[in-house]
Formats: structure tokens, C-alpha cells, sequence
């Protein structure tokens, strides 16, 4: 079965997804509306919520079917496809399903999953939020002012990043930050998983501390004071690498 619906941007300042173990993806694209196609097993689809409530298009899964079993001939992909210029808040969330954005640009953007893989390309956003707790997070090309990053077991890989301040805490998963250009802060906090930074600026305020794993830098050239960038790394067993790349 499948539900297609549209609606306008005139007025509408939020967009938000909750759903259970369905599949969740949105990007933007050169359409006038908003869309929102949902295709899965009749149940599930006629069960899904959709609806827009003083300027916040809302689509959720009833709290019932968090708990279903999806092998019980049940499935459900919810695609949303919004407008180049829409530029709202995006909050997107997910249990067990695959979350994936890209080509979006927004005022505040939270992606979140429980056990669900997530993926962003092309992101961009004021303030940018990040979060699973045992699902591998992967993101390219994402630009914002301020990036918050969150994993619990999940291993986390972000490339291509242009962000002024990086906040980033993990438990055991792997964390791998590559910076594309110069910014203001990184704060990164593991507990056992392995934490590895590229970045391309040279002079750097550093601070590295990890109380059993091991610690390097290579090719930076570590400065005190104001007007170089400051990364700050805090690991207990986990090894901690800084990279500098030069152009």
C-alpha cells in the first residue's frame, strides 16, 4: 500500500519524523511542496500519522508498533522530499530503522536513532545534532556553526566536515572526524573507543589525554593562546590520534 500527500511551505516552520522500526528518508529537491510518501504492508501505512499542526508537518508511528515484531509481514519506507529553498527545523528520529538525510539545509537539525543505522551527506545547518546509541553513524559533507555528535556503542565516521565547534562523546564506539577547513573548537570525550582527527591548520591549541591508551600528533604545531584553533580529546583506554594535512 501507499500514501502520498503534499503541503504547502506557507507557514510551515518545523518538520518532524518519529517513527519505530520503518525506514526513514528526506532530502531536498526541486519540488514547489513538501512530500511525503509512505510504502509498506496496509496496516502500517494506514497506522501512520501525518498531519501539520501550528506550523509543524508531523509524521509518527503509533506507540503501538515500537514493539511489533517486523517479521510478522510487516515493513514500512516513509520518504519526505522537500523544496532546494525550504529552510526550517528538522528533527528526524528512528528506533531500529535506516535513517537517511541529505541535501538538506535547515535552522536546527537533530537526527536520532536507537539501533538504526545513520547516514548524511550534504547537510547543512545553524545548529546540528547527531545521535544513536548502538547504530554506526556516517555523514559527508556537513556544514554548520555548531555540531553535536553522540554514540553509545555505535561507530561514528564524519568526512568532509566544515563546522566551527565539534562536541563529540562516545562509550566504545570508533570515532573518525575529518575536518575540510579551519574552525574554533573540537571537544571530544571516549570512554574505550579509538578517536582519530584530521584536520588542516597546522597551529593548534591541543590538549590529548587518555588515562591507558596510547596518545600522538603528527604534523601539528601545538600553540597556547587565542586565535588558533582549540581541540581538546579526553580518552580512558581509548587511543587518541591528532593528524595535521597539509594542502
Amino acid at each position: 500500500m501507499e500514501r502520498n500527500l503534499s503541503f504547502d511551505t506557507e507557514g510551515l516552520e518545523k518538520i518532524a519524523v518519529h517513527l519505530g522500526w520503518a525506514q526513514l528518508e528526506m532530502f531536498a529537491d526541486e519540488v514547489d511542496k513538501v512530500q511525503v510518501m509512505a510504502a509498506g504492508d496496509d496496516s502500517s501505512v494506514e497506522d501512520l500519522r501525518i498531519a501539520v499542526k501550528d506550523g509543524c508537518l508531523t509524521v509518527e508511528q503509533p506507540q503501538y508498533g515500537l514493539s511489533l515484531n517486523i517479521m510478522e509481514c510487516r515493513w514500512l519506507q516513509v520518504c519526505v522530499r522537500v523544496p532546494s529553498q525550504w529552510k526550517g527545523d528538522i528533527a528526524l528520529s528512528t528506533l531500529s530503522g535506516l535513517l537517511s538525510a541529505r541535501k538538506l539545509c535547515a535552522k536546527s537539525l537533530s537526527l536520532e536513532t536507537v539501533s538504526g543505522d545513520l547516514h548524511a551527506v550534504r547537510i547543512c545547518a545553524a545548529d546540528a545534532s547527531l545521535k544513536t546509541v548502538g547504530g554506526d553513524m556516517r555523514g559527508e559533507q556537513l556544514t554548520a556553526e555548531s555540531l553535536n555528535v553522540r554514540s553509545v556503542s555505535g561507530d561514528t565516521a564524519l568526512d568532509a566536515l566544515s563546522v566551527k565547534s565539534l562536541k563529540c562523546t562516545s562509550v566504545s564506539g570508533e570515532q573518525t572526524y575529518n575536518m575540510a577547513c579551519a574552525f574554533e573548537k573540537v571537544d571530544v570525550t571516549a570512554v574505550s573507543g579509538n578517536v582519530i582527527i584530521t584536520a588542516p591548520v597546522e597551529a593548534m591549541d591541543v590538549s590529548l589525554r587518555s588515562i591507558s591508551g596510547r596518545v600522538r600528533t603528527e604534523g601539528v604545531n601545538i600553540r597556547e593562546g587565542d586565535g588558533v584553533p582549540s581541540v581538546r580529546v579526553t580518552g580512558v583506554t581509548a587511543d587518541l590520534k591528532l593528524i595535521s594535512i597539509k594542502d
